[in-house]
Order: C-alpha cells, then structure tokens, then sequence
C-alpha cells in the first residue's frame, strides 16, 4: 500500500469478509482504499461534510432513517467502473451503522 500512496499517514486496517480496508490521512483529508484478497484496489474514498450530500440523498436519509443521527460521509469510487455511492455512518452508538446510497438517493443493501 505505501508504494501506492507513499503520503498515507495514520493508516488502520480492516477486514471485511473477501476484502480489506485501509483507512488512512492524506493532508488534512480521511481517506480510505479497499482490496481484494489478490491486493487489486476495488475502491478508494474520502471523507466529505454531510452538508454537501446531495438533495436526494438527505431526502433518503430525513425519510428512512429520520431518528438517526449521522456522524460521517465518504464518497467512494468504485475501482472497476469509476461510480459513485456514499456511505453514511451513524453515531449515536459504540456501534456503528453504514447505510450506503447512489447519488441520487437510491439505498444498496448490505452484502449478507
């Protein structure tokens, strides 16, 4: 990973099933890139402030989730296609929550 991003600083790491995350400071931004198991980047993202989600997504979250309250937004890239989804984590526990939507509002169910 270093040799990808030699600027990465605080980097922690996860691991999610099939995959493995590495959530890192790049500057003054909280960054993070997911890997498969083979060390392909399948996604990369940065942490963005909730008041710049866009309209249909606030929409989503003030409908579907209107007692929630949310703490932190990443835009993530998909590696492959170049699309976008956000994810949101909630923040009202130790536990956190991920709900993760398109652009335009529309929610992608979790993997199982």
């Amino acid at each position: 990973m270093f040799r990808q991003y030699p600027q990465a600083r605080q980097v922690t790491w996860r691991r999610f099933q099939d995959w493995y995350q590495a959530s890192y400071s790049q500057g003054h931004t909280r960054r993070l890139v997911r890997f498969n198991s083979n060390g392909d980047v399948e996604a990369t993202g940065q942490d963005m402030a909730l008041s710049a989600l866009s309209l249909p997504i606030k929409h989503t979250l003030a409908t579907y989730y209107p007692t929630r309250t949310f703490c932190r937004a990443i835009e993530v890239t998909n590696a492959r296609t170049g699309g976008l989804t956000y994810e949101m984590a909630t923040c009202e526990t130790a536990l956190s929550r991920t709900v993760t939507l398109t652009a335009n509002g529309r929610k992608i169910p979790r993997p199982e």
